[in-house]
């Protein structure tokens, strides 16, 4: 009989086996247990156990973010769609939203702990342990740095401010400032809209332009060639018969 992660398939009856993590009941033979560990419906399921925190080991079913054994009764589609689990996703996914944080090794049972890529630290992933990290003095300093060469801000002489590229204008050199000034500007927002709806799917970088105070050019990777980095300048490239001749 297959047991383990990918199977999830314990003794019933003399007759039967049930597969914990669809919560079905098989006939005891390896041809029906086989059709049924093969087939879509169980592939599902084991997909939603890496992306919900859910294990299978010494035949029980566990919930990581919950902290939850399930019972001998619950499935994994069941317990995926109960309150309780999908507020705790639904709260974590707004926390880390735009902070950094990676949970999927955490959610596939590899690692135990959360990952802040920006603080380059780890903690135990609970939406308490999150939410203190992401309001951290620290973090909030961290992930204002991090985002400066993204967003084409620059430092001044004036260290009380810092140069916003993109919209030309000066901004307080603060965490805050700077997280305020990405996030709600509109100037800012509508810049970063325009031009990433330019140039999707068209191979056209502008990480440099944003990175280097004085590098004023988008780069086009199909054509080899630098594009003055702006709505219209992209657009006419984007449509000109030699850019277009490399997507035909």
């Amino acid at each position: 009989m297959k047991t383990g992660f990918l199977y999830g398939i314990v003794a019933c009856s003399k007759t039967r086996v049930r597969c914990v993590l669809c919560g079905v009941h098989i006939p005891k033979a390896n041809k029906c247990i086989e059709q049924h560990t093969n087939g879509a419906k169980h592939k599902e399921n084991v997909e939603l156990m890496t992306e919900n925190g859910i294990t299978f080991k010494d035949n029980k079913l566990y919930c990581k973010p919950c902290m939850l054994e399930l019972s001998l009764e619950d499935s994994v589609i069941g317990h995926t769609e109960a309150e309780s689990h999908l507020n705790w996703m639904a709260a974590m996914e707004d926390l880390i939203d735009g902070e950094y944080i990676s949970i999927e090794p955490f959610l596939a049972s590899e690692k135990d702990d959360a990952l802040c890529e920006v603080c380059h630290s780890t903690f135990q992933c609970t939406l308490q342990n999150i939410e203190s990290h992401v309001n951290s003095i620290n973090h909030r300093t961290s992930i204002s740095e991090y985002l400066k060469p993204l967003n084409g801000i620059f430092p001044v002489e004036n260290d009380d401010e810092l140069w916003c590229k993109i919209c030309n204008t000066f901004i307080e050199n603060t965490a805050t400032g700077i997280l305020e000034h990405i996030d709600n500007d509109e100037q800012h927002m509508y810049w970063f809209t325009t031009i990433e709806d330019l140039i999707e799917e068209q191979d056209i970088t502008i990480k440099s332009f944003l990175a280097n105070e004085f590098d004023n050019n988008a780069y086009c990777n199909k054509c080899h060639l630098e594009i003055n980095c702006n709505a219209r300048s992209l657009e006419d490239h984007i449509n000109s018969d030699i850019h277009l001749s490399h997507f035909s």
